[in-house]
């Protein structure tokens, strides 16, 4: 009996979340649908969709990070046009409207200029993603550290390593929802990071077209 070595795994999946891995597992990832990873940097969390014929494209602001993506593309899938990997701010995507019918954004939010930028982050997001599609989202946020992080203004949070990130609050995240029209996929799940951040993943879905 043939058994694949474990660590193959590596080479299949790469450091991909595993929340998006959950969503995998739940079969809202499927061949020949088109993907949007937005802040794909190197390519961690679309090396497995590469490979499993997913019709992948990736936006990041670093043109570094763009130019391993595409690397990364030419060697796991050869058919994937180089121009499906952009360089862009993820406020101003130069996709057209409903084109993805699945849009990851993971681990970038947080980083977001301001709140007027995180909420226009978010609404470009929801252009580009199809009636019917999902958003996928995992960032910073303060959900079970409220009162415990050093606040510098409005919702900027110096965090224990350094850096000020903007981090949102259920809130904010519910007023995202209504504003969207968009239905929760799953519960908001936060998970507690050596007691000095949190991150949390948001799945939604887009209301499917009435036409």
């Amino acid at each position: 009996m043939f058994h694949l070595p474990l660590t193959s795994l590596r080479a299949q999946f790469d450091d991909i979340d595993i929340y998006l891995f959950d969503q995998l597992l739940k079969g809202r990832i499927q061949k020949g649908i088109h993907l949007l990873d937005a802040g794909c940097g190197a390519g961690r969390n679309i090396t497995y969709m590469m490979q499993a014929g997913v019709q992948v494209y990736g936006a990041d602001i670093s043109a570094e990070a763009i130019e391993k993506t595409r690397e990364l593309a030419s060697e796991l899938a050869p058919t994937l046009p180089a121009r499906n990997f952009v360089v862009a701010d993820l406020d101003a995507l130069p996709f057209a409207e409903d084109k993805f019918d699945v849009v990851l954004c993971s681990a970038v939010l947080h980083f977001a200029r301001s709140e007027e930028h995180f909420k226009g982050i978010v609404q470009e997001l929801w252009r580009v993603l199809k009636p019917g599609g999902m958003l996928f989202a995992r960032f910073s946020t303060t959900i079970g550290l409220e009162g415990k992080l050093q606040q510098v203004e409005g919702r900027f949070y110096r965090m224990s390593h350094g850096p000020v990130w903007f981090l949102a609050d259920e809130e904010l995240i519910a007023e995202l929802e209504k504003s969207l029209g968009a239905e929760r996929l799953e519960p908001l799940k936060t998970v507690l990071v050596e007691q000095d951040r949190t991150m949390t993943t948001w799945v939604v879905k887009k209301a499917p077209s009435r036409y």
